[in-house]
């Protein structure tokens, strides 16, 4: 019989040595792209659809009557009296929203079971009052508000029409002197699981924020709070940005979590190195920046980005690529002056972006920088791909089949070496090239619906709300992501609708981020314990009884066993088994490992030691 110290001592070695057989219980490095859907207190910051003013001011406010668009919250497309998803599901926004601007107007207001009260002019402060309710909850248009603005008077001494300024409209429950930027529930859904970093990708409009080459943004004329909304103003007042860099550290100093911001390709020198001093100043100092030139710069076509990189390659004299490459550098070099060159790879983590279908656009990347300006992890921290999926039988089946072909695509970009999708070609050059952070994914998950297209789109919705979706997106990120040597994944996006244009967020209700069980399934991904270290629980949740005939051993649990995996010192699968009953009579004695999962996720090591006689230790 095997002594107690031996057995310790040995159960370490198997512990250590077995680290990455047991790769599969190590936490996958899991972030998510914001969406600003519920994000503000102030409704007015989500929405630009002004109409009829005959011009506005410098912060986009209009300077004659007009009428606003202040909520539609319908479901794709019931404008043309239909939606997308089977289910018809709505977000609730019942309430009494509180209003106030500064001048004076008649508002009235339209909609959908909507009503305006207590309407009042305050003449010492120059400011009007009302509140909106909002009723009609889950009837047909619910969410869709106008209001219209006449006789506008921005002072007692200005004429008639010539509009109001500081308009606030407040969401239910927030009053009109709230220091609160953000919702509690927006608060409360960005950390709904412990995400190790934030991408602003989405809330900074990069995708449509640049003007026409050589036109440059410049710090002065940036997004600030004062602004009419955090939208894109680019008609109002010429601001192309979304959300102003003031809010987005004031929430990341709420979330203290690391943040992935990207950097308009128009922005110039003293743009960036203006933000990196605002950045250094007021972002909680524990925080990692992670910082992208643009987004997705692949084709010299594709959206505004695309065409002001091309643009800009034809005036350097370089090529598409080389100018994306060149671009990024210059960035990290621009920050590096603020945070000094030490920073670079630790404190500021520049990203090198490739196309996921096109892995040669990065071989164009790479080399130019070193041609040019040397190693490019002198001056990158990680390449990066995106991690999205589709389905290889969404044309016509149910949504767990759907589920299915999901999975068949995921595993095809894990093991088909010929796929242009093939996984391990960015994970492995990263390695090659050296970089700290090796490859990340600045965006994934499924990519079915998307387009627009109708075909068999109601179970392609449902596919999302099945408790299999949660294992497709396990199955993603783990086995097809950070079991291959990944490195930091971002999910997109946290919430956003359902329907023929995607599905995309983990919820499609910022009030309810446990509406589906994709939420669940990223908080088992994050929370796993590592390989050496076990979730400390009592000895009750797991147990192992030896069986008198010294033959066999059963697993005991407070609660159903999912499955086990038992190992040998080598690390090599033994038994994988979803019984509770394991014979180990044909084991060659010596000292097994076993990795026990329970339906809910939670997992527990144990130690067996197999021969003549057994030895066992919770």
């Amino acid at each position: 019989m095997l002594n107690f110290t031996k057995l310790s001592a040995l159960v370490i070695v198997i512990l250590l040595g077995l680290q990455n057989s047991y790769s599969q219980i190590k936490p996958v490095q899991l972030g998510v792209n914001l969406d600003d859907n519920g994000a503000f207190t102030n409704i007015i910051n989500h929405t630009n659809r002004y109409s009829k003013a005959s011009g506005f001011d410098s912060f986009g406010w209009p300077k004659s009557d007009f009428d606003l668009v202040l909520l539609d919250g319908r479901p794709v497309p019931e404008w043309i009296n239909s939606i997308d998803d089977p289910e018809q599901y709505r977000i609730d926004y019942s309430g009494t929203y509180k209003g106030s601007f500064t001048g004076f107007a008649t508002v009235n207001v339209s909609g959908t079971s909507v009503s305006i009260a207590n309407k009042s002019y305050d003449t010492l402060t120059n400011t009007t009052y009302f509140d909106i309710n909002v009723g009609g909850y889950p009837n047909a248009n619910h969410g869709l508000v106008f209001l219209n603005f006449t006789k506008t008077q921005r002072t007692p001494q200005d004429t008639l029409n010539s509009g109001i300024t500081k308009l606030k409209v407040m969401r239910p429950g927030y009053e009109l002197g709230t220091s609160k930027i953000f919702t509690d529930e927006f608060i409360t859904l960005c950390k709904s699981a412990d995400f190790a970093c934030y991408r602003y990708y989405n809330v900074q409009n990069v995708w449509n924020g640049e003007p026409s080459f050589p036109t440059k943004t410049t710090w002065d004329k940036r997004k600030i709070p004062a602004d009419a909304a955090q939208q894109s103003l680019a008609t109002i007042n010429g601001k192309r940005d979304g959300w102003c860099w003031e809010y987005i550290i004031e929430l990341s100093n709420i979330l203290k979590k690391d943040i992935w911001i990207c950097v308009h390709i128009s922005c110039d020198s003293d743009y960036v190195v203006n933000l990196a001093k605002l950045l250094k100043e007021k972002l909680d100092p524990s925080i990692h920046i992670y910082v992208e030139n643009s987004n997705e710069v692949w084709s010299p076509t594709q959206a505004t980005h695309g065409p002001y990189n091309q643009a800009q390659a034809v005036s350097n004299g370089i090529t598409f690529d080389e100018n994306y490459a060149r671009r990024t550098v210059e960035v990290s070099n621009w920050f590096a002056t603020v945070f000094g060159k030490d920073e670079i790879n630790n404190k500021i983590r520049v990203i090198l972006s490739g196309q996921a279908s096109y892995n040669g656009r990065s071989d164009n990347h790479l080399n130019y920088i070193k041609k040019t300006f040397g190693e490019p992890k002198d001056y990158i921290y990680a390449t990066s791909s995106a991690l999205y999926f589709g389905s290889t039988k969404s044309g016509n089946a149910d949504p767990l089949v759907i589920n299915q072909g999901m999975n068949e695509d995921i595993t095809d970009q894990i093991t088909n070496t010929k796929a242009s999708t093939y996984r391990l070609n960015h994970i492995n050059k990263a390695k090659n090239w050296g970089f700290k952070g090796g490859c990340t994914s600045y965006e994934g998950g499924p990519g079915v619906p998307s387009g627009g297209g109708t075909t068999n789109l109601g179970n392609q919705i449902l596919a999302h709300r099945t408790k299999q979706m949660g294992d497709v997106i396990q199955y993603n990120y783990k086995g097809g992501w950070s079991e291959l040597g990944g490195g930091l994944a971002l999910y997109f996006t946290i919430t956003s609708g359902y329907n023929r244009y995607g599905c995309w967020g983990i919820t499609d209700d910022y009030t309810k981020p446990d509406r589906n069980f994709k939420l669940k399934a990223i908080r088992e991904l994050i929370n796993q314990p590592s390989a050496v270290e076990e979730k400390e629980k009592s000895n009750s949740d797991v147990s192992i009884t030896i069986n008198s005939d010294e033959t066999s051993v059963t697993v005991h649990a407070s609660r159903p066993i999912k499955n086990i995996t038992m190992y040998n010192v080598m690390g090599e699968v033994v038994c994988k088994t979803n019984s509770t009953f394991i014979p180990i009579s044909n084991y060659v004695y010596g000292v097994y490992f076993m990795v026990i999962t329970t339906d809910d996720g939670m997992q527990y090591m144990r130690s067996v030691a197999c021969g003549n006689s057994i030895t066992s230790r919770n």
